[in-house]
């Protein structure tokens, strides 16, 4: 099967076709390998995509999931196939070799000239047939981009409006920070709470930890760090409540884990402030080399 598409992929190669077209390029072509494949949000087909490079060393490659259900003329049995992929940047056309869920081939993009005006109306004008390329790709549309508006954020640089379609930071994630408080955070702050899991959820699990609200990089250095509901429970349960974040992700930086304590305790060393704790780790003052010095003596 797989020497069956690979042979097919290379009948099918693409090669880029890039014809000026004023500043902007008509098309961009290359070549697509694709597997269908269940994920909690439902069935989708998996798409890489390889563009070689206008000077002919090296290529570009995208990856992204769709649902089936956007893609026009998919089969998961079809030799040959032909779908495409319709996003307001534009058409992705493919052709190929599909079995098996599994397949190969080539595929065109053609922007919407349509959708580069309404661009142009909203303050975008640097759209090159690239930049709109990656646009479809990621779905950034201008509905995505009137939505952001309507919740503050208006003029969101292209590479940034990707970014957020990437991650997911869309309109349900903001509108769940705005309800637990967190409102007007930067592009940036909305990319990497998606990144590093800052959710709904778990500020509210730091907000029960007696930690209030948290300004945005500490809930960002939290989660990084492992500053979570458990940590917090074993370090309180063994004496220390209440403790600051900085603390808290300090601890975590240094491993002083409830572990750690409990071993210092049980060579003697009880009521050691979270300092006195943090200077042993950082000197790499541990049970094994207590009992070392112990035994020296």
């Amino acid at each position: 099967m797989r020497k069956a598409l690979i042979v097919g992929a290379l009948a099918l190669a693409g090669v880029v076709a890039l014809r000026p077209s004023g500043a902007a390029q008509e098309s961009i072509a290359g070549d697509w390998i694709g597997r269908v494949k269940e994920t909690p949000r439902g069935t989708r087909l998996h798409l890489s995509l390889n563009v070689p490079s206008e000077k002919g060393s090296g290529r570009s490659q995208m990856g992204f999931d769709v649902p089936l259900a956007e893609l026009t003329g998919f089969s998961p049995n079809a030799s040959p196939a032909q779908f495409t992929l319709q996003r307001e940047a534009g058409t992705l056309a493919f052709d190929g070799l599909v079995k098996d869920g599994k397949g190969v081939g080539d595929f065109r993009f053609t922007p919407n000239g349509g959708f580069v005006g309404v661009m142009r109306s909203l303050g975008y004008d640097d759209l090159s047939t690239e930049r709109l390329f990656a646009m479809a790709v990621h779905d950034v549309s201008t509905r995505f981009i009137g939505e952001l508006k309507s919740l503050g954020y208006e003029k969101v640089p292209v590479d940034k409006l990707m970014a957020m379609r990437i991650h997911g930071a869309d309109g349900d994630f903001i509108r769940s920070l705005q309800g637990v408080g967190y409102q007007n955070l930067p592009v940036d702050k909305l990319i990497a709470f998606r990144i590093h899991g800052v959710s709904e959820a778990y500020i509210r699990e730091v907000e029960g930890l007696g930690l209030g609200r948290p300004p945005a990089d500490k809930l960002i250095a939290f989660r990084i760090h492992g500053v979570d509901g458990k940590f917090v429970k074993e370090v309180s349960e063994l004496g220390y409540q209440n403790v600051p974040a900085d603390k808290l992700i300090a601890m975590r930086i240094h491993g002083v884990s409830g572990e750690f304590i409990r071993e210092m305790r049980a060579q003697g060393f009880a009521n050691l402030t979270i300092d006195d704790l943090l200077k042993l780790r950082i000197h790499g003052v541990d049970s094994a080399f207590v009992k070392k010095m112990k035994g020296a003596q």
